[in-house]
């Protein structure tokens, strides 16, 4: 039974609203494939649907109809009023500007080789010929770039715990729990108290000339030119945090349980690797992770009645109030965006995916993200006849929550770390 026939027999709103969610985490290819061939915009009791690419790009460069209000329900309380739960308005503009002064690509380097000796810290403390590579590795590369590139220098088990809570309920809370944002808000209230001495001894001393992100955040508020105020600082250096390790951690584990999949991919990844070509290297792990992305949709607050797909056989109004479910993963499986979208290519252009988002809310951090991401794979996949244990369905473990908690490989020997520059 496919997903229309399955949401149509439904017999009540939480019915219906349990077929989405089934659907999500399991053939969500499929789901939107039904959609975008029959019904490209759905109304469901969680939120509308929208799944045809033309469409989930218009909305997403369109930031001040179809906002992110949504999001101040979420991130206030945890790390006070933030700039990403506030598009095109004063505060993002201002901030988002400063966060990217401080988050620079002279880091880059410096990003890649920390992923890459964290990782080979991992493989060599490994069993002979096992390994569990969400704590060892998905999870601690994030950990080791937050705490030394972005300088929030927390306890491992604390930036651990506060990323989950925070994540989970701000981007991840599907269907709604009040428990879930509870730990959200109560992480958020933990982490602040946390950095208000660690920011406050910073203040303290002289401009420090550390090649930090928070250091250099620190450094440029103590110019009245900025304005930025401690409580800005605070809330920005939450943020550091928030978006990093679970988002991170899971791309990681799912291109590589995607390239474990499918030995001709691997094959490829890894003879480009062979040759030394970086980027092709990276350009297997991102379409990769085409193939299960982080997440599917992402999520817009209708400001004012609209019209979607316009001339259309599927022209829909848009009721302002509406939360619109945009189908980011839907949109990279569409032939309107993708050439021959069922064929795995990695010399796909870059621009063309949405693993990062697109236009104002593209993710801060998508720089860090497309060199830690594909290098922490890279020394994962040289693994002498790696492969993933468990049956298809089950190889990635995710426990009772949204995010990979274990990933075991085997594997027949050690492969040979090649030379880091310095960290």
């Amino acid at each position: 039974m496919g997903f229309l026939q399955q949401f149509d027999a439904a017999a009540d709103p939480q019915a219906k609203a349990g077929v989405v969610v089934d659907w999500l985490r399991g053939d969500w290819r499929g789901m939107y494939a039904e959609l975008r061939a029959e019904r490209p915009i759905l109304p469901t009791p969680l939120f509308t649907f929208v799944t045809r690419a033309t469409d989930v790009l218009d909305v997403l460069e369109q930031p001040t109809l179809f906002s992110v209000r949504a999001n101040r329900r979420t991130m206030d309380e945890a790390v006070g009023p933030f700039m990403l739960a506030r598009d095109e308005t004063e505060i993002n503009w201002e901030e988002k500007g400063l966060m990217r002064a401080v988050l620079r690509w002279e880091d880059l380097p410096r990003v890649r080789a920390l992923a890459g000796a964290t990782a080979e810290e991992a493989i060599r403390d490994a069993a002979a010929d096992s390994l569990d590579i969400v704590p060892a590795i998905a999870r601690r590369v994030p950990l080791r770039i937050v705490q030394r590139i972005f300088g929030f220098m927390a306890p491992d088990e604390r930036l651990l715990r506060w990323s989950f809570a925070t994540q989970h309920g701000m981007f991840r809370n599907l269907p709604f729990s009040d428990e879930v944002l509870k730990r959200c808000h109560a992480a958020g209230a933990e982490m602040r108290a946390w950095l208000w001495p660690f920011l406050a001894q910073k203040w303290a001393e002289p401009p420090s000339g550390r090649n930090d992100a928070v250091s250099r955040l620190v450094d440029l508020s103590r110019q009245p030119a900025a304005g930025l105020s401690a409580e800005r600082v605070l809330s920005n250096v939450c943020g550091l945090l928030v978006g990093s390790i679970e988002t991170m951690s899971q791309a990681i584990i799912h291109a590589t349980d995607q390239l474990l999949a499918h030995p001709d991919w691997l094959a490829g990844a890894l003879a480009a690797d062979a040759a030394g070509d970086t980027e092709a290297f990276d350009a297997h792990v991102f379409e990769a992770l085409r193939f299960n992305p982080i997440t599917t949709i992402q999520f817009r607050f209708a400001e004012a009645d609209r019209v979607l797909g316009a001339g259309t056989d599927y022209e829909t109004t848009i009721p302002a109030g509406t939360v619109l479910a945009l189908g980011t993963g839907s949109a990279m499986f569409d032939p309107g965006l993708m050439r021959d979208p069922d064929a795995f290519d990695p010399a796909r252009p870059p621009s063309s995916y949405l693993h990062f988002g697109l236009g104002h809310h593209e993710c801060l951090g998508r720089h860090v993200g497309r060199v830690a991401i594909p290098e922490a794979v890279r020394r994962i996949v040289r693994f002498p006849g790696i492969r993933a244990t468990g049956d298809a369905t089950r190889r990635i473990d995710f426990g009772a929550g949204p995010f990979p908690e274990h990933y075991h490989v085997t594997f027949n020997g050690r492969h040979r770390a090649s030379p880091l520059p310095a960290v």
